[in-house]
């Protein structure tokens, strides 16, 4: 049976973006009679919990599938035994059963020798569901952590005598391992990798995953490989398939806020020619990369828009709520919403700037805030599980991001009637914002002008209102899911592929 193949690192449980949006086309694909399962490289030891809970919170399709390149191996080395490896559980047993155990709490414990009082185990978790690790030590030094679930032995790391990371070995169900892989002491990343289910070697995390894709897809014409993150595009090409058809999709602007070419994307673009398709969110990004990399091969097709519901405003009327739903990174322009802020508020002191989401720049944002004086009027609310909801809450929305391959978020906006304020950036706004009408387009980095239309919307909510449901209007109607479906079907189906469709 043929498949569609989306390939990037990892799937998490708290995660939006890349995963939301291949979770979302494996929906529409399934629904629509072409199987689209999901390929990961990462270590999970509940990576089938993850899956269950991503159904169970319908982000997931029930008949989606995961293959993951640990789990694969993991179900290679069962096959091949029968029983459980008792010679390594009764090593350890041995150890804890012969040591005199001192308890600090109900989660940890300490071991020592019985006749010589050296310090031999560090014991730390929950001992009830056996979810705990054990460190083993010998002359007071660190030697190895075993990682336990469920009372089954997962995953051991051994360090040298400073401490630091040198290996790995990872284990079956039946305490059998399956792969090894060394660590550089210095740098702390992967180098020889052993895959012991079938005797093979590999000279890092690249050559191996490239090894895997080569043994789950069957090199032949009526499957294809959407690489959904541009760092797994090199161990696709390097898996060798010849008759396999290969997409890159590229999310992300391919410049950087410097205007400097981004290293993954460039790559994936700069051997475009070796693809049968690269595939971007917008018209725009589109044509400048025909245009830049004399690429023939370049489609744009948005992400699957889910059309939710409008989520009722609750009921605040002494506050009114300027909001953004952002991933806390420096190129979402944190430093001139701030400069919005405080023009805003310096007006009216009772508007509060509500931002949800999590990201390594957080303690800059906590910075720049507390130097503006503004802990009384932007808000930092951490990670939310229900966008539409937390979009309830806001009169305006706000971006100043400075990069974009979509704008999702703001698109999310505009589906809960929201007027939205945006910086005029490549790539996305400009494709879907018609400016005054649905929402406000605002030239980059000119925060005096933002601030002056936030508060105009914010004065009139008549406007604002009128605004908002022409801005769920226009997104319904130009990103409707059939849509999306047919020109899919259009550059990846009937035009390449002929797929059979499922009965």
């Amino acid at each position: 049976m043929n498949n569609i193949y989306m390939v990037f690192f990892d799937l998490g449980l708290n995660k939006g973006g890349i995963t939301s949006a291949v979770l979302n086309r494996s929906r529409y694909f399934y629904k629509n009679g072409y199987p689209a399962d999901i390929v990961t490289f990462d270590y999970k030891y509940n990576s089938s919990k993850v899956v269950k809970e991503l159904k169970k919170s319908g982000k997931m399709y029930s008949e989606t599938k995961l293959f993951n390149m640990f789990d694969f191996f993991e179900s290679r080395s069962l096959v091949t035994h029968s029983e459980k490896n008792q010679f390594l559980y009764d090593y350890y047993d041995h150890l804890l059963n012969e040591s005199l155990c001192i308890v600090q709490d109900e989660k940890i414990s300490r071991y020592f020798s019985k006749t010589t009082g050296e310090y031999l185990l560090y014991k730390k978790g929950n001992f009830e569901t056996g979810n705990y690790v054990l460190d083993r030590f010998e002359n007071n030094q660190r030697k190895e952590r075993v990682y336990y679930r469920k009372n089954v032995l997962k995953r051991i790391k051994e360090y040298d005598y400073k401490n630091r990371l040198i290996s790995e070995r990872f284990f079956d169900e039946l305490g059998f391992p399956f792969l090894r892989r060394n660590i550089n002491r210095e740098t702390g990343k992967v180098g020889k990798i052993y895959l012991l289910t079938d005797n093979k070697q590999f000279e890092n995390s690249s050559e191996l995953c490239s090894y895997f894709l080569s043994e789950l897809i069957e090199d032949r014409s009526e499957n294809i490989i959407i690489c959904d993150g541009p760092g797994s595009f090199p161990k696709i090409l390097a898996a060798g398939f010849t008759y396999v058809k290969k997409y890159a999709f590229i999310y992300t602007n391919h410049i950087n806020v410097r205007n400097k070419e981004k290293n993954k994307e460039t790559y994936i673009l700069k051997n475009g020619d070796q693809l049968d398709g690269v595939i971007v969110l917008t018209e725009s990004q589109k044509n400048d990369i025909i245009r830049d990399y004399n690429l023939n091969n370049v489609s744009a097709i948005s992400n699957f828009i889910e059309i939710p519901d409008v989520v009722n405003k609750p009921n605040n009327d002494s506050k009114k709520i300027v909001g953004m739903v952002s991933r806390l990174v420096e190129n979402k322009g944190f430093v001139y919403l701030i400069e919005v802020a405080k023009i805003v508020t310096s007006i009216y002191s009772n508007v509060s700037f509500n931002i949800y989401g999590e990201g390594e720049y957080r303690s800059r944002v906590e910075e720049l805030i507390q130097e503006n004086g503004l802990e009384n009027n932007f808000k930092l609310m951490g990670y939310t599980n229900d966008p539409n909801k937390a979009i309830s809450e806001f009169d305006c929305v706000v971006s100043t991001s400075q990069i974009e391959g979509q704008g999702l978020s703001i698109i999310e906006a505009m589906l809960q009637q929201k007027p939205v304020v945006v910086f005029n950036v490549r790539y996305g706004p400009s494709d879907f914002i018609k400016h005054e009408q649905n929402g406000i387009l605002i030239e980059n980095k000119y925060t005096e002008k933002m601030a002056n239309d936030i508060i105009y919307l914010l004065e009139n909510e008549e406007t604002a209102k009128k605004m908002g449901k022409q801005a769920r209007e226009d997104i319904i109607k130009q990103y409707r899911p059939e849509m999306i479906m047919q020109q899919w079907e259009k550059y990846l189906i009937y035009s390449e592929i002929s797929l059979n469709r499922l009965n």
